[in-house]
Order: C-alpha cells, then sequence, then structure tokens
C-alpha cells in the first residue's frame, strides 16, 4: 500500500535526519583539528628556528673569538720584533702594522660583543616561548584528542545509522525511492506534513484536488507549488 510506503520514507527520513545532525555536529572539528594541529607545529618552528639562530651566533662568537686570538698572538710577534730592530723606517712599519691590528681588534671586539647581546636578547624570546609552549601545548594536545574521540564517535555512529538506511531502502519501491533521493539533493526534509491544505514546505495553499489526493494517500503527491517535497496528511 502506498500508506505504507509513505511511512517507510517517513522512517527513511528520520535516519537521513540523524545522519545529517551527527555531520553538522562535526562539521567543524576537522578544520579545528588542522588549526591546533598548525599552531603547534608553527610554534615549534619559531621555537627551532630561534634554536638555531642562538646557535649559528654562538659559532659567530666562536669565529671572532678565534680571530682575537690570532690578532693577539700578531700583535705580540711584532711588539717583540720592536726591541730587536735598529731601522727607524722598519720600526715605524711596526708600529704601523701593529697599530692597524689593534684597530682590527676593536673592530673584531665590538661585533663580539654586538652579537652577544643578539644571543642574551634571543636566549630571553626563545625562554619565553618555550614556556608559553610548554604551558600551551598539553591543553592543546588534550583538545585535539578530544576532537579525535568526538570524530571517531561520530563516524561509527553514522556508521551503525547508515547500515539501518541500507536495509530499510530495500523494501522501498525502487521509483519511490528514485523520487525521494532526487528531491533530498535539494534540502531536507523531503516529506512534509499538508496540514489544512497548507504545504509545509512552501506554505503555499495546495488546491483541493490535490489536497483530497494527499488525504487519500494512494500515489505520492508533490507540493504543485515547489515541486521539491513529498506530501503527506500527518507526520508523528
Amino acid at each position: 500500500m502506498m500508506k505504507d510506503e509513505i511511512k517507510s520514507l517517513l522512517d527513511l527520513q528520520k535516519l537521513d535526519t540523524q545522519i545529517a545532525d551527527i555531520q553538522a555536529t562535526v562539521k567543524e572539528v576537522p578544520g579545528r583539528i588542522l588549526s591546533l594541529t598548525t599552531k603547534i607545529k608553527n610554534d615549534e618552528a619559531k621555537i627551532d628556528n630561534l634554536d638555531n639562530k642562538i646557535t649559528d651566533l654562538n659559532k659567530e662568537i666562536n669565529s671572532l673569538q678565534n680571530q682575537t686570538m690570532d690578532i693577539d698572538e700578531k700583535i705580540k710577534t711584532l711588539e717583540d720584533k720592536l726591541f730587536s730592530i735598529s731601522s727607524s723606517k722598519e720600526f715605524e712599519a711596526l708600529q704601523k702594522e701593529t697599530g692597524d691590528l689593534k684597530r682590527t681588534k676593536i673592530e673584531v671586539e665590538d661585533s663580539e660583543l654586538k652579537i652577544m647581546e643578539q644571543i642574551e636578547s634571543s636566549t630571553k624570546n626563545l625562554e619565553s616561548l618555550q614556556s608559553r609552549f610548554d604551558e600551551e601545548l598539553s591543553p592543546l594536545k588534550d583538545e585535539i584528542k578530544e576532537l579525535e574521540s568526538m570524530l571517531q564517535k561520530s563516524e561509527l555512529e553514522i556508521e551503525v545509522v547508515e547500515n539501518t538506511r541500507s536495509k530499510m531502502v530495500k523494501s522501498i519501491d525502487d521509483e519511490i525511492l528514485k523520487i525521494y533521493t532526487r528531491l533530498l539533493a535539494y534540502n531536507p526534509p523531503v516529506v512534509v506534513e499538508a496540514k489544512e491544505g497548507i504545504c509545509g514546505h512552501c506554505y503555499m495553499k495546495i488546491p483541493p484536488q490535490t489536497y483530497i489526493k494527499v488525504l487519500q494517500e494512494n500515489e505520492i503527491i508533490l507540493c504543485p507549488c515547489c515541486s521539491k517535497k513529498i506530501l503527506t496528511p500527518e507526520i508523528n
């Protein structure tokens, strides 16, 4: 009987509504998980980059310190020579070379001081970043875990409902199911109540002859106004 077919469609609609509700509940979850995961990765990258910067700055400091030691050795060697030469011209040349080396040493030490200031500033920033990251990491991971659990639970719920749905559609006439499936693509619900001659979707008045057919429940009747809903006398 067509009345039974319509009842089956209503039961099917309940399942589709249930699936849609579950999907709507977790619609934003994958995006939220991605956002949280991206934040963790970005914060880790900032920490790694700053840590690498400090490592590179320390290498520069070591290089400059080696330069300073080399300059000191050269200056000492030149100063030792000053006491063993007799030519004033050679003496002046050695003095000039020694002076140049000392000026170079000052420049190197200035560079070293600036880099040390950078290291100090970067180290403070790193400690601050690491502290904030450690503080935020646990809650973020907990939230991700909770969201993943919610998503997994929802997927299992949908799977159960879809299994029930698969069994149910086998009992519905193929042509009627095609109509239902086509209308479902527009906007659920597909089956709406035609109460007191008014379509429950578009709220337009249904022609009397059409409404009589709806009440008789001998055939599938689409709303003549919106053409997107199957009409039924009553939805329990």
